[in-house]
């Protein structure tokens, strides 16, 4: 919890100290890994390490834009045929007589090339996403799946998670949660049920899927994605249990690097300055926390800091990206809270959004 911090007006005589404080941001989840790779191979020679160097870049150049099919573009061959130079550190490893070879590749030399290319960036805040999976099969019947039930299919969850840069959580699955999700409305998938049963994780977005066998060999599954006010329903069909669970956990990771993902194209629109005002700003803490997400947000090339009034604070955010990314953008931080728009006047007439007359406005708690 803050500490009180009175009074309020002082918050101006250390702005100058902005600059020089430490402090961590407040994010939804960062991912710290996104440009670290394990690759196995064959044997400690160069020709086996640059093979598994080009392997690793493509696979961090899949989390980084949100675009599983990345590798398979023209113009990133020629990057991926000189992978070592982006390399920052590797180093070798034997687990049950297998080589394996950890690749850690320069964060800002991978981003630079992003932007050279003219690629999606997905920013590394991402929505934390919590999986609920039911079941239907022949001889069993209909159950939800338990992580402790099933470990191996979750561990290829969680692999696929990693490789896509999707933050997953499961569910317990204790009796708060039978109570809260229990198997009919995980079935139907009920929106309701996964808002109440998922107040417990905080997560930033839900995930619902029933997994029906429909013969032998043949699996059929419906998926539900739940994030920002908006749902999104997908299909998947496949030969095993395991497939159309991980083809739901990979479309998931579609529509939010989709949703996230920055453009860095010269086609981008022209940069415009929108305007944020955050109540509740009560402690130099809470100050220096939201700037700095304000300023680290990949969708912001510039926030200023306008006014702070009280404990409002007024800052101006240089931006290229459409409103409703932006707000997206925001919402990933759970210490913000959108409030309403600014009122209309007596014509029905409302000053656009983002505007001195109408700034973005969210309470920090």
């Amino acid at each position: 919890m803050p500490l009180p911090f009175q009074p309020r007006i002082a918050l101006f005589s250390v702005l100058i100290l902005l600059a020089l404080a430490a402090w961590q941001p407040v994010q939804a989840r960062v991912i710290p890994d996104l440009y670290e790779v394990i690759e196995e191979v064959p044997s400690r020679g160069t020709t086996d390490r640059a093979s598994a160097s080009r392997r690793g870049l493509e696979r961090v150049f899949v989390r980084v834009t949100g675009d599983q099919d990345i590798g398979s573009s023209p113009q990133l061959a020629p990057v991926l045929e000189k992978a070592q130079n982006y390399l920052q550190v590797y180093r070798y490893k034997t687990e049950d007589n297998q080589l394996y070879l950890h690749l850690s590749y320069d964060p800002r030399a991978v981003n630079d090339l992003v932007h050279q290319l003219k690629l999606p960036l997905w920013p590394a805040n991402r929505p934390g996403t919590l999986v609920w999976i039911a079941v239907d099969t022949l001889q069993n019947g209909r159950d939800s799946l338990r992580q402790e039930d099933y470990p191996e299919l979750f561990g290829l969850l969680d692999g696929i998670a990693a490789e896509r840069g999707l933050p997953l959580d499961f569910p317990v699955m204790d009796l708060n949660d039978q109570r809260n999700m229990p198997l009919g409305s995980l079935w139907a998938q009920d929106e309701a049920a996964a808002q109440r049963a998922g107040v417990r994780y905080s997560s930033d977005a839900t995930l619902m899927g029933r997994l029906l066998q429909t013969s032998g060999q043949r699996w059929q599954a419906n998926w539900l994605l739940i994030h920002g006010g908006r749902s999104y329903a997908f299909d998947a069909r496949g030969d095993s249990m395991e497939e159309v669970a991980l083809r739901g956990v990979n479309e998931a990771a579609n529509v939010l690097a989709e949703r996230y993902a920055v453009s860095t194209g010269e086609s981008d629109g022209v940069a415009s300055a929108v305007l944020v005002e955050i109540a509740g700003i009560d402690s130099f803490s809470d100050y220096t926390r939201a700037t700095q997400y304000l300023q680290e947000l990949a969708q912001v090339s510039s926030a200023e800091v306008l006014a702070v009034s009280g404990d409002r604070l007024t800052v101006s955010l240089t931006t290229a990206t459409p409103m409703a990314s932006l707000r997206d953008a925001l919402a990933l931080n759970r210490n913000l809270k959108h409030a309403d728009e600014g009122p209309m006047d007596l014509t029905g007439y409302r000053a656009p959004l983002g505007s001195a007359q109408n700034p973005l406005r969210y309470t920090w708690r």
